[in-house]
Formats: structure tokens, C-alpha cells, sequence
């Protein structure tokens, strides 16, 4: 094992305890949202198609980190594509826009980790608001729920997530975050994990190559049992990232 991945490896025993009371959060979190959409009759859910073929990239968020320079996590294509995106505010981080093309009309799945440390909003590419996770903004976390349940229908193009946290979440505490976005069921699923800005870091994922050598945490991805579900995606993600 290479040093850094003993030194990796050497971090995520000295915090398993922090790493397991996260885990026992976000369980209870997902259980508690699962239980409200089976309530619904009407809710559209994503499902595996088969088997699903797994597809991981680790990309560096951009310096600037506006709307404008969002990092790319993929195409959602009603019944084929689901994608995901892992990843971290540090702390200072106001928050990360990660963007998403939709490739026809349709409703999409949106999914989310740490609802009450993170809050998600759904934009379009000039920045307009669709969609608020913060039960206090109106119209907009109508919105937000209706996509969870998959029952918000976008037009096709561009859209971003903004992640920020949620409030009364302190700007210092560093925040990790887990969002996937469906149309409908999927038969190929994309991770992508969000890294700190660099100074080379591209505006756009499209200039950035796969990395060569993934870290422990993609190797980790890559090994997931085929066909999860989206909980269980997310969940292991949120192990890998805590570790």
C-alpha cells in the first residue's frame, strides 16, 4: 500500500467513531424520507434495469466555483442514466454548483445525504431557483419535494445544484455531502467525487481527464455490488467520504 493510502487508511481508523454516529444519522434520515414517499401511491421511483453498469471519476471542483463554472457530474437520460456526486464544503466553502444536462422533458429523482446539515437547490443555468431543500422557502421546497418524489417534470438543458449548508450549520464545520439525479429507471450509473479546487482545477469537468489513479475511496466505488439501490449507493458513499 502506497503512503498515502496508509496515511488515508491510518485517518479513517482514528475517526470510526465519528464516521458510525454519521451513518446512524443518515440511516435514520433516509428511512424516515423512504417511509414518506411509499406513503404516496403516485410517487415515481428509479430502479436498476437489469444489471447497471458502474461508471467513477474523481474531478477537481473549480477555483472560481459559480454557476457560471460548475462542475460537470454528468447526463441524465430518462431510462437509461442515473448520476451521482459525492463530495465536501470545507471549511470557509460558501458552497459547490455541480450541473447536470437533461437529455428530454421528463421528471426527474433527485436524491439527497445530511438534509439537516446540507440544504440543495435546484437551478437553472442563469442561476434562477426551482427547487429549495430549506423547509422555509415556499414554492420552492414544494418543488424540491415533488422531485424527490419524482413528480416535477424539467424541460430538457443544463441545470445546477447548489450545495451549500443547511442553516445554522456554522461556516467552519466542514460538511460532507451525497445528491443523485434520475429520470425514471437506469441501466448505467455515473459517481462522480467532488475534490478541492486547485489552481490548475478546469472551469468545466468536460477539460479534465480521468484520473489515472484513483484513491482508495474510488477503488472502494468500483467495488459496490452491482444493482444497489439508491440508498444503499448513497450510504456506502457517505462511509467512503467520513473515512
Amino acid at each position: 500500500m502506497s503512503n498515502v493510502a496508509s496515511t488515508a487508511a491510518s485517518a479513517g481508523s482514528s475517526s470510526n467513531a465519528s464516521v458510525f454516529a454519521q451513518l446512524a444519522q443518515i440511516q435514520s434520515q433516509l428511512a424516515a424520507q423512504n417511509d414518506a414517499i411509499a406513503a404516496q401511491g403516485s410517487a415515481q421511483t428509479s430502479n436498476a434495469i437489469g444489471t447497471p453498469q458502474d461508471f467513477t471519476k474523481s474531478v477537481s471542483k473549480s477555483q472560481y466555483n459559480t454557476v457560471a463554472s460548475a462542475t460537470d457530474i454528468g447526463t441524465v437520460i430518462k431510462g437509461q442514466t442515473r448520476v451521482n456526486a459525492f463530495g465536501s464544503l470545507a471549511a470557509g466553502d460558501q458552497a459547490d454548483y455541480l450541473s447536470f444536462k437533461l437529455s428530454r422533458k421528463g421528471a426527474i429523482n433527485l436524491g439527497q445525504l445530511n438534509l439537516d446539515q446540507t440544504r440543495v437547490q435546484v437551478m437553472t443555468k442563469t442561476g434562477v431557483v426551482m427547487a429549495d431543500s430549506d423547509s422555509k422557502s415556499g414554492k420552492a421546497y414544494d418543488a424540491y419535494n415533488a422531485m424527490v418524489n419524482g413528480q416535477q417534470s424539467l424541460d430538457s438543458g443544463t441545470y445546477v445544484l447548489k450545495i451549500s449548508r443547511a442553516t445554522g450549520v456554522k461556516l467552519t464545520q466542514k460538511v460532507n455531502y451525497g445528491v443523485q439525479v434520475a429520470a425514471g429507471d437506469y441501466s448505467k450509473d455515473y459517481t462522480t467525487t467532488i475534490k478541492a479546487a486547485s489552481s490548475t482545477a478546469a472551469i468545466s469537468s468536460s477539460a479534465a481527464a480521468i484520473s489515472g489513479a484513483l484513491s482508495d475511496q474510488i477503488t472502494t466505488m468500483k467495488n459496490w455490488t452491482i444493482g444497489q439501490t439508491g440508498t444503499q449507493k448513497l450510504m456506502g458513499s457517505m462511509m467512503d467520504l467520513f473515512a
